[in-house]
């Protein structure tokens, strides 16, 4: 799966950043429609690190706010004791928010 999202980011650039930002709104309306689910809230997190990657489609500041949200929604998480150690990705988004500054 990475190398086909890989291959289509690179063949079809603008599509990949509009399916990314597409799957995020989606993500982010089922995490508002159950706020206790503790997967959906991690997925909007995913969105936001996927949508933070991509270096050559977003403009670095937007590409911090993504990373930025995807931390403070995990931090929260873990905060509460909902997230599970194999979702805490909060060190790859520290890591990628210094690699930005």
């Amino acid at each position: 799966m990475v190398g086909v999202v890989c291959w289509w980011r690179r063949v079809d650039g603008p599509g990949a950043l509009a399916a990314y930002q597409a799957r995020l709104a989606i993500r982010e309306g089922l995490a508002r429609r159950d706020p206790a689910n503790t997967g959906w809230q991690v997925d909007v997190a995913v969105s936001c690190a996927k949508l933070g990657s991509l270096d050559s489609l977003v403009p670095m500041q937007q590409r911090k706010e993504y990373l930025s949200r995807g931390l403070k929604l995990l931090s929260a998480l873990k905060q509460a004791g909902r997230l599970h150690a194999n979702q805490d990705w909060s060190d790859w988004f520290d890591n990628a928010l210094r690699s930005l500054n």
